[in-house]
C-alpha cells in the first residue's frame, strides 16, 4: 500500500488527540444510514465549475465535491473523471485563495481514497506529494491542517514503498522543526500545528515495521518527544507525543530513533519513567507493552483495535471524515475496509470467498428434432457423430470446432477470467508493499 504494515490500522481525533471515547451503537446505526445518491450529472456539474474564473464559484464547488466523497463512494464517477479532478484539484492549491487551497487539498486526499486504479494512484502520488512539499511552508500555517491530512492520506494509499511513506514523514519533520523545536509558545494556533504535524508523522510511521525503517533519519525522535514532554504542560501536546513514543516502543528498533547507543532494553525504561514521572494518567500503558484495547461501533458492528498503530491509524481516518464519513466508508469503500480488516457483514460483500481453483466450459444444444425409427430407439440418448447424419455433423462443426463457436468464445473468455484472477493474486492490492 503504498504502505507496508497495515495489520489492522488508522488514526486521529480533533487535534491528533488519541483519547476518544467508544461510539454508542445506537449512534453508530444512525450514522451508518446513506445519505441520498448525487446524481452523476450533478458531480458533472461541479466539476465543470471549477473550470470558472470567480474564486468563490471554485470554493462552492469544492465545498460541494467534498460533501459528496465524504458521505458517498463514487468509484465510477472517479474512473471516469480522474485526469480533470485532479488537475483542476491541482490547479486550485496552486493558484487558489487560502480556502480554496485547503478546499482543494482535502478533494485531492478523498480522490485518493477513491481511486481504485493504480496507475491513477501513482500519478496522484508524484504530482500531488511533490506540490506539499513546496507548499508546506512556515507561511502557510493556515493550510497546514488540511495539508498535512492530504499528504497522510495520499501518502497511505498510493505510496508504492517504505522509502516513498519516509519521504512524507520527512517533510512532516523538518515542520515540525521549523516551529522552533520543543519551545512551544502559549499561542492556539501553534500549538494546533504541532499536534497535527506529530499526529500525522506517527500515523505514517504506524503503517511501518520496524525493519523498514531508515537507520539514520529518526535518530532523534525520541530524545525530541521526551523533551517535548518536560518542556510543556499542555495536555494536548504531551498526548501525542508519548502517542508516539509508544508507537515507537510498539514496533521495535529503538536505536533508529534514538541518539544513545544503549541497549534497546533501556531506552525502554527510560521512555516508560519519563512518561510516568510527568502524567501517569494521561495513557494507561502497561509495563508488559500491552495496548489498551478499544472498539469502535460501525453500524451494528464493531472494530476491535489491539495496537497503538490501529488506534493511530483509526483515530486519523475518522478525524478526517468525519463520524458519518468515515462509517459511510467503513461501510461501502473497500480500500478503507482492507485497512483495517473489516468485513461488511450489513451488505453484499464485494469479494467472494468461494472463488473455484479451475473452472470448465459446458454447452448444452439441441439437434433438431426428426421422427424416430424403430431402429432408433436401441440407440443411446447422447448421439454418437460417427454414425451421424451430414446435418448432425455439420451442427457439431459449428458448435464446438469452428473458432467462432460459442464453445469457443465461451472457452476464451473464462481464459482471461482466470488470467485476471491469477494477476490479481499474484501482484495483490495496489496499495500493498511491491
Amino acid at each position: 500500500m503504498g504502505l507496508q504494515k497495515r495489520s489492522g490500522r488508522a488514526r486521529k481525533d480533533g487535534g491528533g488527540s488519541a483519547h476518544w471515547a467508544d461510539a454508542d451503537a445506537g449512534e453508530g446505526e444512525v450514522a451508518a444510514k446513506r445519505a441520498p445518491s448525487v446524481p452523476m450529472l450533478e458531480l458533472g456539474y461541479y466539476l465543470e465549475e471549477l473550470f470558472k474564473k470567480k474564486g468563490s464559484v471554485r470554493e462552492d464547488a469544492l465545498t460541494s465535491i467534498i460533501q459528496i466523497f465524504s458521505h458517498q463512494i463514487k468509484h465510477e464517477f472517479v474512473e471516469d473523471n480522474f485526469a480533470t479532478l485532479l488537475y483542476r484539484f491541482l490547479n486550485c492549491v496552486k493558484n487558489g485563495s487560502p480556502k480554496e487551497v485547503a478546499l482543494a487539498s482535502r478533494a485531492i486526499g478523498l480522490l485518493a481514497m477513491t481511486t481504485k486504479c493504480r496507475d491513477k494512484a501513482r500519478e496522484l502520488y508524484e504530482e500531488s506529494v511533490s506540490l506539499f512539499s513546496k507548499a508546506l511552508k512556515p507561511h502557510a500555517k493556515k493550510l497546514y491542517n488540511e495539508m498535512t491530512n492530504s499528504l497522510v492520506v495520499v501518502t497511505y494509499f498510493c505510496a508504492d514503498a517504505s522509502v516513498e511513506t519516509e519521504k512524507s514523514m520527512q517533510i512532516l519533520w523538518d515542520f515540525i522543526h521549523q516551529q522552533g523545536g520543543t519551545n512551544i509558545s502559549e499561542d492556539a494556533d501553534a500549538l494546533s500545528i504541532l499536534v497535527a504535524a506529530i499526529s500525522a508523522w506517527s500515523c505514517l510511521l504506524s503503517t511501518l515495521d520496524g525493519w523498514r525503517v531508515d537507520s539514520k533519519l529518526w535518530k532523534g525522535a525520541i530524545p525530541y518527544f521526551l523533551s517535548l514532554l518536560k518542556t510543556n504542560n499542555i495536555e494536548a501536546v504531551q498526548l501525542v507525543a508519548c502517542e508516539a513514543l509508544f508507537l515507537i516502543l510498539e514496533i521495535g528498533s529503538l536505536r533508529k530513533f534514538s541518539d544513545e547507543t544503549e541497549a534497546c532494553d533501556d531506552i525502554a525504561k527510560l521512555v516508560r519513567s519519563t512518561v510516568c514521572s510527568i502524567n501517569p494518567t494521561i495513557i494507561k500503558y502497561s509495563e508488559e507493552d500491552k495496548f489498551p484495547k478499544k472498539s469502535i461501533a460501525v453500524g451494528r458492528q464493531r472494530v476491535n483495535l489491539s495496537t497503538w498503530s490501529e488506534s493511530i491509524q483509526l483515530n486519523f481516518f475518522k478525524q478526517f471524515l468525519g463520524k458519518d464519513g468515515f462509517i459511510t466508508h467503513m461501510l461501502g469503500n473497500k480500500l478503507l475496509r482492507d485497512v483495517f480488516e473489516f468485513v461488511n457483514q450489513e451488505g453484499p460483500s464485494d469479494t467472494r470467498l468461494d472463488v473455484p481453483e479451475r473452472e470448465e466450459v459446458v454447452k448444452h444444444y439441441l439437434l433438431p428434432v426428426r421422427k424416430p425409427k424403430a431402429r432408433d430407439k436401441a440407440r443411446s440418448k447422447e448421439i454418437d457423430l460417427s454414425f451421424s447424419s451430414s446435418k448432425e455433423k455439420l451442427v457439431d462443426q459449428r458448435m464446438n470446432k469452428s473458432a467462432n463457436s460459442a464453445k469457443n468464445k465461451a472457452r476464451t473468455q473464462l481464459l482471461n477470467k482466470n488470467r485476471t484472477s491469477s494477476e490479481e493474486r499474484n501482484i495483490g492490492h495496489f496499495i500493498s508493499e511491491d
